[in-house]
């Protein structure tokens, strides 16, 4: 799913009905967008599911390295060698088994550790249009719902209703999905 797949289905709703592009521009999509992925991103980021979640491999020298461009917030950390690591408090001494987030610096005595993180939203610009979006497509509807509201009306993220509709709608399309494949056991016996 990419934005561009989005503005056409914008488009073709009844409540836009703008299959000639006329009446709204790309960018006029693109802000309606933003600013119902803010808060998706912001939904997400705060809850406990792995859907914006990323991964990637640090490489530290002198104890330091560098964090990802996007970095938000750690979900876990690894040694090489697969050996959860523990942020370290109170202290600027790290060793094997922690690490230390100052800034955008990260610090362990590893060579080499393992970053789970949440990323931040990036906005949607002109030029990423044609770019696979994170979300999965099972997003689209809502996104969509939600960016005619914005177009129609506007999104005024003030506006505590309409960011508590979207946060519902999230957690609702979000709950359990990672779960779906776990059967329940019976309470009964035979």
């Amino acid at each position: 799913m990419t934005p561009r797949d989005l503005f056409v289905a914008i488009r073709m709703s009844p409540e836009i009905n703008d299959n000639a592009a006329v009446k709204y521009s790309d960018y006029q999509l693109i802000s309606a967008l933003n600013s119902v992925l803010s808060i998706v991103y912001n939904t997400l980021s705060s809850s406990s599911n792995s859907i914006l979640t990323e991964s990637t491999q640090i490489t530290l020298t002198d104890s330091a390295g560098t964090l990802p461009d996007d970095f938000l917030s750690v979900v876990s950390m690894f040694a090489a060698d697969g050996t959860p690591l523990n942020p370290q408090s109170k202290s600027f001494d790290v060793d094997e088994h922690t690490y230390k987030i100052i800034g955008n610096s990260i610090y362990s005595k590893n060579d080499t550790i393992q970053l789970v993180y949440k990323p931040y939203f990036v906005e949607v610009e002109y030029d990423t249009m044609d770019t696979a979006m994170i979300l999965p497509n099972y997003f689209s509807e809502l996104l969509k719902k939600y960016s005619v509201i914005s177009l129609i009306g506007g999104i005024n993220k003030q506006d505590s209703t309409i960011v508590q509709q979207v946060t519902n709608d999230v957690y609702a399309l979000t709950s359990g999905r990672e779960y779906t494949a776990v059967e329940a056991k019976p309470a009964w016996r035979i």
